[in-house]
């Protein structure tokens, strides 16, 4: 099968969950189909609007769009009442790992989008590995959904690039939403229209792939790092996210809006994580060969804790927290963190 045409299209469902799905919600009613949402708890419950505790629940529900709450999706029976043979699936996030008999229901009327430059960066948590790599490339991908997992052809694609002032995740999020926003609307409304698409096969010598990430269990700073790559840590788990965090006097901070500062270093490896100058909107902190500059620093029930950075103290991540960060790997299921 070289292209592929969906055929008609009177139902579209949605699987998944995230902020792509709270961006396209507000247009998903004036599609000449019946839309439908399937969507996991913890998607449903996690904050995504700029109010308190709005949920993607409730930013679905006040867009009128209909919702169903599953915790799985192959083995619900109120899935299957939504799989006629007219119904085209979308998955965005999804929280699950499609199985028979939906596949086979299906196919090849169920795509995927991918936010990434496929068969790059598969796994997890693509933008915070994205900025420890200090990459700017962005991409839209639609996929067929195959058994193997991420192997399906390519339906439609497009590359893009994050500017140079895109530091932190929701750097990368607010540019990536537009973009991505723009390509789903113009391509299911090319899924209406009947087009056919051609498809294109994935190149898997070029595949990587990096696992899911969790802040307070990934994000631990190496204070021998050099001063880069400490910047580039912190910046990765910035904004949504709780921070990269740290160690003083005992108490576990987490900081963000940190950057590198090259005027007063190097340091010697000894003075690695000492807090050596502090100003009423940043604490200097040494590093082998420079300093980061930090402006937020907050604990663990996210007040503010500035005043803990005292001149003189050091900030540090002992070898056990650190190793066990190292080789802890978590994987999220419908639910949450599944250890």
């Amino acid at each position: 099968m070289t292209t592929v045409c969906f055929g008609r299209v009177d139902r579209l469902v949605i699987f998944g969950g995230g902020r792509l799905l709270a961006a396209l919600a507000p247009g998903l009613r004036k599609l000449p189909s019946d839309v439908a949402i399937i969507s996991s708890p913890r998607h449903l419950e996690e904050q995504i609007g700029a109010s308190a505790g709005e949920t993607l629940r409730h930013v679905l529900e006040d867009c009128g769009v209909h919702v169903l709450s599953v915790a799985n999706v192959n083995r619900d029976p109120q899935v299957t009442a939504y799989l006629t043979p007219t119904t085209f699936g979308l998955a965005v996030g999804p929280a699950w790992i499609f199985r028979q008999p939906i596949l086979e229901a299906m196919r090849p009327r169920l795509v995927n989008f991918h936010g990434i430059r496929l068969p790059q960066y598969r796994g997890g948590a693509h933008y915070s590995w994205q900025i420890l790599r200090r990459n700017r490339i962005g991409a839209c991908n639609i996929q067929l959904i195959e058994p193997m997992l991420d192997a399906g052809a390519v339906v439609k694609s497009r590359e893009y690039f994050f500017p140079s002032a895109a530091r932190i995740p929701r750097d990368y999020f607010d540019v990536a939403i537009r973009e991505e926003h723009r390509f789903i609307g113009e391509f299911l409304n090319e899924v209406h229209e009947g087009l056919s698409f051609s498809l294109t096969t994935l190149q898997e010598s070029f595949s990587t792939y990096f696992p899911s990430l969790n802040t307070l269990q990934h994000g631990l700073i190496n204070w021998e790092w050099c001063t880069s790559d400490i910047e580039t840590f912190v910046c990765a788990f910035d904004e949504p996210y709780q921070g990269a965090s740290t160690f003083i006097n005992g108490r576990r901070v987490f900081l963000k809006d940190c950057y590198a500062e090259f005027s007063d270093g190097p340091f010697h490896p000894f003075q690695a994580g000492i807090i050596y100058r502090k100003t009423s909107g940043a604490a200097f902190v040494a590093t082998r060969d420079g300093a980061l500059v930090v402006r937020s620093v907050t604990d663990e029930a996210g007040a503010d804790a500035m005043a803990l950075l005292k001149i003189g103290h050091r900030l540090h991540t002992g070898r056990t927290e650190f190793e066990a960060a190292m080789s802890r790997r978590v994987v999220y299921d419908s639910l949450g963190v599944k250890m």
